[in-house]
């Protein structure tokens, strides 16, 4: 599928930024792209903008994420503290992604709000997600909507908007660079880490992709 744009989704922004240091140039190196962009709402670098003691219902959805990452590393003990200092420590690549311009921060005109509102109140999806979709619609025919959730593919479906899942995204990895089962299998860890779970079936397809040898 060739497109000019890819517009990343709060989970998959959320768990190639998390569960693996190398996640974003894994993803870019998939799609055979250079750029991806994604909303305001789904992240606009505004983690530090309030007290980590404050609600997190006004900051963009990974902004939320890595505060929670934040509060957990800091007060929870042993494993499940040492689980969230890893996400934060993989979350290292983001800032760097967007200041080399392969990641990029494209917000709504206010015109497009409403729309936003409507899909929201339509497919009963959250407002990353939405916001997404209403950048995919902008760029009709070129833009890729990369998502996980079940309402945002079929909201996506309904709307003609062309679409990737995060197994859509594995599979093409795999084809495109053959990684070796245990590099595969790290980044199947970082993603469990961060409670993505792939379903039994679609990862032993995955892995009967994968070269024979390590």
């Amino acid at each position: 599928m060739s497109t000019s744009k890819c517009v990343l989704d709060t989970v998959v922004l959320r768990v190639l930024t998390f569960g693996h240091s190398q996640g974003i140039s894994i993803l870019m190196e998939a799609l055979s792209i250079s750029r991806a962009c994604f909303p305001c709402e789904v992240y606009n670098q505004d983690e530090d903008t309030l007290p980590l003691s404050a609600l997190d219902d006004d900051l963009s959805e990974l902004a939320g994420g890595i505060r929670y990452a934040r509060r957990g590393a800091s007060n929870l003990p042993g494993l499940q503290g040492q689980r969230l200092q890893t996400w934060l420590e993989n979350a290292t690549q983001l800032p760097r992604h967007l200041g080399a311009g392969s990641l990029f921060i494209e917000p709504l005109t206010l015109e497009e709000l409403p729309r936003r509102e409507e899909l929201m109140r339509v497919y009963g999806i959250g407002r990353g997600e939405a916001a997404c979709l209403v950048l995919a619609q902008r760029d009709a025919g070129t833009a890729v909507f990369l998502s996980s959730d079940e309402r945002a593919c079929q909201a996506a479906q309904s709307l003609g908007i062309s679409f990737l899942t995060i197994p859509d995204i594995l599979a093409q990895w795999i084809d495109k660079t053959k990684p070796s089962p245990s590099d595969f299998q790290e980044l199947i860890e970082g993603m469990r880490n961060v409670r993505f779970i792939l379903p039994e079936d679609v990862l032993l397809t995955l892995q009967s992709k994968l070269p024979c040898t390590d």
